[in-house]
């Protein structure tokens, strides 16, 4: 009976420290060659990326990025487990309405770490939020091919 409870338990820790360990597998990004571009400032894109991600992650530490694309990344962790959600501002041309081509930004939200169950969630509310503060400033229109 011990045996079974010592082996019990070393699977046990196993599984946690192979949760910590390995890296999730899903998909992690949520742009696609349709994305919509909103017709936006740099200016005006910062600020909704400043603004989505202190809401989201008010409490965890927020740095950021320059490369590839400006932006922000937030780390949350659980234990031995942490995970990366990176939002961009990928600068784009987008078609108006009335047939025009205009600058303007779409966004990019990307995530990686050992928490995929948490990472997709919040990612997907973070582009959700990002998507409602751009369309309150302006519509999104298609990417200008």
């Amino acid at each position: 009976m011990k045996a079974f409870v010592y082996a019990a338990l070393a699977a046990g820790l196993l599984a946690i420290s192979g949760c910590a360990s390995a890296p999730a597998r899903t998909p992690g990004s949520y742009v696609s060659q349709s994305e919509p571009v909103f017709l936006i400032t740099e200016a005006q894109a910062d600020r909704i990326l400043v603004d989505a991600m202190n809401v989201e992650f008010g409490s965890d530490p927020i740095v950021r990025v320059e490369h590839p694309n400006k932006g922000y990344q937030a780390t949350i962790k659980f234990l031995f487990d942490s995970h990366q959600i990176v939002a961009t501002m990928v600068p784009s041309r987008g078609r108006s309405g009335d047939g025009s081509v205009q600058d303007g930004y779409y966004f990019s939200v990307t995530h990686s770490g050992t928490m995929p169950l948490s990472g997709m969630s919040r990612s997907k509310r973070l582009r959700e939020r990002l998507s409602q503060a751009a369309t309150a400033l302006s519509p999104s229109v298609p990417a200008a091919r």
